[in-house]
This record gives C-alpha cells, structure tokens and sequence, in this order.
C-alpha cells in the first residue's frame, strides 16, 4: 500500500510539474501491436547516393551486385491504425532520400509495452555511396562497396564491407569488418570490435571495451574508459588512454602510450614509447628497436 501510494505521489508530482511547463503527459497502457507493411521501390539510374533518416526501429541495408533499383521492405509498429507515420523513398537530382519514422504525438506518452517503431530493409546496388541519420535500433549493413557516413543515436551497429566509414555514435555495440579504406569513429559508450581496415583508423572512444585487430594504415586511439586489445597492425599506433588494461602485440611500426590506470602490456613492435605510464604493471617484449619508457 505505501509503494502504490509513493508511486502515485511521483507520477502527480511529475504530472504538475509537466503542466505547469505548458506539456501533456500521458500514461498509456497501450503497445504499438498494430502491425502494417509496406513496400516501396525507386529506380537506381542515375542515382549516386542513398540518404537515410531513420526513426525508432531496426535497419538493414544490402548491398548487391544484381540490383537494378533501391527496394524498401518496411514493417510498421503504431498503437492503433491511425496514428501517423512517414515512409517515402524519393529522388532528387543523383540522391535518393529514404525518410521512416513515426510521426511525434502530443505530450510525452509511456507505452507498457513496445513501442511505434519502423523496422526497414533496403535492397539496393552496392557502389552506392550512404549517408545515414538513424535514432534508435539495431543498424546492420552488408556487402556495400563505398562510402558510408552515419550518425546513430542507440542500438547495436553491425557493418561487413564499407569503403571509407566514417561513424558518429551515441551508444551500442559496434562490429566493423572489411573496410577497404579509411575508417573514423567517435563513440560514446558501448564495446567495439573492428577487423581487416586496409587504409588508416582513428578512434575516439568513451567507454567500453575494445578489440582492433588486422589494420594494413596507422591507428590512433583516444580512449576513456574499458579493456583494449590490439594486434597487427601495420602502421604506427598512438593510444592515449585513461584507464583500462592494454594489450598491444604483433605491431609492424613504432607503439606510442600515454596511460592513466591498469596494466599495459606489450608484446612485438619495432619501436616502443611510453610517455606516461600510469598506474598498472607494465609488460614488455619482442621489441627490435628504441624502448623508452617515463613513469
């Protein structure tokens, strides 16, 4: 009885509070069980790149060397058949816009359940270059060929195959393999795991753990908090991290550390400098050059 009473003095203290800033607050009991689909299509000739503004829901983009058209596969979620949503695929001049998401209602409303959201497919031909705008949800993208830019907001980013990538992340895993050029992220929290980048890579992390492996360019790391594990690399690699362990092995160049807190180990590089190193034990071995190390 005194937690429905404590529950029932929150939500009218958060109710007043709301109105008096002039907004409606709604306690729905409601699930976006309603369930549509919907396809759309868009003749690819002449069209360079695909932009994406993408809402609550999952994203998968394929990319395929058949596709004669960018193809849209969409399954969308709303509490009841007449809520508003958007999903329109256009062209203008050599882009392609993709617009799914649902349309704001009025007030702040809290579903039991879950909640409108726009789960979406693309088809479409894999030279394509990508610009992604993407809320919330899983994004997956498979066997593209160029370009990629996205800014994600939350939910798990799963990349195989990008030419130059280039990612502005909120939260949420992320696994990156295969990319033929230049590669670019800056994440806030969430683990990441990239593999085989044959140009150059710079990473600007918040937390989370992190597993590089297999990049032929240079690697640069800024790195605040989580466990970091990176091996062959071809390049020359600077980490500037605050804390977490550090596991660095099978470096072809020269390993550069400045460390806050946890143990840093080292095992097989041409060159090791350790500007700062910290508090943690530190482990060195198979170095064929210069080792210098400051405390």
């Amino acid at each position: 009885m005194n937690t429905f009473t404590s529950f029932t003095k929150t939500i009218s203290l958060i109710g007043g509070a709301l109105l008096l800033g002039g907004c409606v607050f709604h306690i729905s009991p409601s699930v976006a069980s309603v369930k549509q689909t919907k396809q759309l299509s868009l003749p690819s000739q002449n069209i360079a790149y695909l932009n994406v503004l993408a809402g609550a829901g999952s994203l998968e983009i394929k990319g395929s060397n058949t596709a004669t058209s960018i193809d849209i596969d969409a399954t969308i979620y709303t509490a009841d058949i007449d809520d508003e949503y958007e999903l329109t695929l256009e062209q203008h001049n050599n882009q392609a816009k993709l617009v799914a998401q649902n349309k704001n209602q009025t007030g702040m409303r809290i579903y039991s359940g879950q909640s409108p959201h726009i789960d979406v497919i693309v088809t479409l031909p894999r030279h394509l270059k990508l610009d992604i705008n993407d809320g919330s949800g899983d994004v997956i993208i498979t066997a593209m060929q160029n370009d990629i830019n996205i800014e994600d907001g939350s939910g798990s980013l799963t990349i195989d195959s990008a030419k130059n990538l280039t990612i502005d992340d909120g939260s949420g895993d992320i696994s990156l393999e295969n990319i033929m050029a230049n590669l670019e992220i800056t994440d806030g929290s969430g683990s990441l795991y990239i593999s085989n980048v044959t140009g150059n890579t710079v990473i600007e992390d918040g937390s989370g753990d992190m597993d590089v492996r297999n990049v032929s360019g240079t690697l640069d790391v800024e790195d605040g908090s989580g466990e970091i594990t990176i091996s062959h690399i071809t390049g020359a690699v600077t980490v500037d991290d605050n804390s977490g362990s550090l596991l660095i092995e099978h470096i072809s160049s020269t390993v550069t550390i400045e460390d806050g807190s946890g143990d840093i180990r080292v095992n097989g590089a041409k060159e090791l400098i350790i500007t700062e190193s910290g508090a943690g034990d530190v482990s060195i071995d198979n170095i064929s050059g210069r080792v210098k190390v400051d405390d």
